[in-house]
């Protein structure tokens, strides 16, 4: 996600996804291309193949629903919408969607893909189910609100997958609530993020009603469902009452297939997917072992209808024996190169556990906007210094499963995670945010201090051909404190001229504070921590504009490894972004 700050609730993820377009497979794009330029190609042809891909009938729906909205009516089926637009309409919209080739060392592709088959497989579920106990009422409208229903799963994992495998770190391994856990990385539920959605895209009316129902999936109301289907005395006049006219709904089999479909997701033998399968029992007025053989019926149904390689939905995964397997949701260094996010280190999921998605090894290469920054600063220190910001490199660089010790980055190492990566956004991409260069330092600083959690931040600058530093601005001193604004005369041999010359990141610590020391005005040391600090130059335009001091002193933990890296990529982020402002400028007096 490229945002420049990070969407916070419903109504901001709404704003930035509902202009969007999901990407459809590149291959079924190109059969639709192929049987267009067929002379006999009709409708009728295009469907069975448009049918058979969830996206396309995204993209179908919506192209169709918005010609209804027109005339004020609303399409009922995938075969109204295709048959609404006509092969002229349909011919132009496959030749404008956004494609996409499958990455097979992308998990956000594959859980993209995973997400659509949940949508597919609950489509799937609630048509067969009104086939057979409704006589086919409703089947075709419901079939498309339950494809629709959970549209913000979709956008999430391609527009935002490092939230959404946040979202899959703390449920799996943290055992967070799905909507707790939603809540607490996105701001809302995904259900939220859907219903705005839809309310924009008229794809689906009964999808809009039935996540306007305010029935929520959780706990409570599964037991009391699976009470009612065992007829539980202990439920009194009014629960049962309400339970009943809940079923009757014509949106309850809509909400009932994804619950199934979103319960499945976390193991088709666990507590609550088999109080649905009691549910849908009760619903279907069946006995328990048909309704279990119907709903793999159902299954195979929709895998074989839908599937896409190096993926497996739940619905395949209904076919299996019990396992302990999970799919894979860590974010790959691939994933951080195709969806430019910032390079993290892989941690190992929870015990260890087997995937059930392909897990091809990433021969992506570096990760994306990869510095040498720790390798470059050795230049300006003297060797012990050298040895030390190598072995800090190459920790940082350690290819995953070396070191499990150092994987995992606890989230509370920043103080707070939003901020740091809503600077490091904007510092990403500022568009006409940042006109001066100051206005990028000074969000370099809150980033540093109220983001990653310095305690103390400066900026410090050396003029060409002088040997007179100054800190111009600092953050997170005391009244009275004598850093911020003071002056200082540099030696012959001295660590910023270094600095100065060549970008570098240097962490001072017990190891390297005396060689550094010396390399320092002494009216400058007796003013700064008597803990670890890391100092880092800026060059922009082929120029040093700042250098930048921090520390966390009187931090138990002092500076981490954690914090170093990250210290290191707000500043390069930001240093590249001084680079366009500058660039902006001289632009702009031609």
């Amino acid at each position: 996600m490229t945002e420049q700050q990070n969407p916070q609730n419903a109504e901001q993820w709404y704003r930035f996804l509902s202009e969007q377009q999901p990407p459809v497979r590149l291959s079924i794009i190109k059969r639709l291309q192929s049987k267009l330029s067929e002379q006999n190609c009709s409708v009728m042809h295009l469907s069975k193949l448009i049918k058979g891909d969830p996206l396309l009938c995204f993209h179908v729906a919506l192209a169709a629903g918005r010609l209804h909205d027109e005339k004020q009516s609303e399409i009922t089926s995938i075969d109204h919408a295709i048959g609404s637009l006509g092969l002229h309409k349909l011919e132009h919209l496959i030749n404008s969607l956004p494609t996409i080739r499958l990455n097979p060392a992308s998990t956000a592709q594959k859980m993209y893909f995973r997400s659509v088959a949940n949508s597919h497989h609950a489509a799937t579920q609630v048509h067969q189910w009104l086939k057979q106990c409704r006589g086919g009422m409703f089947a075709e409208e419901s079939y498309l609100a339950a494809l629709f229903y959970n549209i913000g799963h979709w956008m999430l994992w391609y527009f935002a997958p490092q939230q959404m495998s946040k979202i899959q770190i703390m449920i799996r391994e943290k055992n967070v609530p799905p909507e707790l856990a939603e809540t607490r990385v996105l701001g809302c539920t995904i259900d939220g993020i859907s219903k705005r959605l839809l309310s924009r895209w008229p794809v689906s009316s009964l999808a809009r009603v039935t996540l306007e129902n305010s029935t929520p999936l959780n706990r409570q109301l599964i037991l009391q469902l699976h009470q009612r289907a065992l007829s539980d005395p202990r439920l009194d006049g009014d629960q049962l009452r309400q339970l009943n006219h809940l079923t009757q709904q014509k949106f309850f089999p809509v909400k009932l297939g994804n619950w199934l479909a979103l319960a499945a997701n976390y193991g088709w033998g666990k507590e609550a997917t088999l109080h649905l399968i009691d549910i849908i029992n009760d619903y279907l007025r069946a006995e328990l072992n048909h309704t279990f053989a119907f709903l793999h019926k159902n299954c195979v149904l929709a895998s074989r209808s839908y599937h896409v390689p190096g993926t497996l939905s739940p619905a395949a995964e209904m076919l299996m024996l019990d396992a302990d397997l999970s799919p894979t949701y860590r974010l790959t260094a691939t994933d951080r190169k195709l969806f430019g996010l910032p390079l993290d280190k892989p941690a190992p999921q929870a015990g260890n556990k087997s995937t059930c998605n392909t897990s091809e090894g990433d021969n992506s290469g570096a990760p994306v906007n990869t510095e040498k920054t720790a390798s470059d600063n050795t230049s300006a220190t003297e060797q012990p210094a050298e040895e030390q910001n190598s072995e800090v490199a190459a920790a940082e660089n350690q290819p995953p499963g070396k070191d499990p010790a150092a994987l995992a980055e606890p989230d509370e190492a920043f103080l707070n995670e939003d901020l740091y990566q809503q600077h490091l956004q904007r510092f990403k991409a500022p568009g006409d945010d940042y006109t001066q260069a100051a206005q990028v330092l000074n969000d370099l600083l809150k980033g540093l201090i109220d983001g990653l959690g310095m305690k103390h931040a400066a900026l410090i600058i050396l003029p060409p051909k002088s040997n007179t530093l100054k800190v111009i601005k600092a953050m997170g001193f005391e009244d009275g404190h004598p850093l911020p604004q003071s002056i200082h005369t540099l030696g012959p041999k001295n660590l910023f001229s270094r600095l100065n010359e060549k970008q570098g990141c240097l962490l001072v610590n017990q190891i390297n504070r005396q060689q550094i020391s010396m390399m320092l005005p002494a009216t400058f040391s007796r003013h700064i921590s008597d803990q670890d600090y890391l100092l880092m130059s800026l060059i922009a335009s082929n120029r040093s504009v700042v250098i930048i001091y921090a520390d966390r002193d009187g931090e138990p933990e002092g500076i981490q490894s954690f914090h170093h890296k990250k210290f290191k990529d707000l500043c390069n982020t930001a240093g590249r972004c001084l680079d366009h402002v500058y660039k902006l400028r001289a632009g702009a007096k031609k």
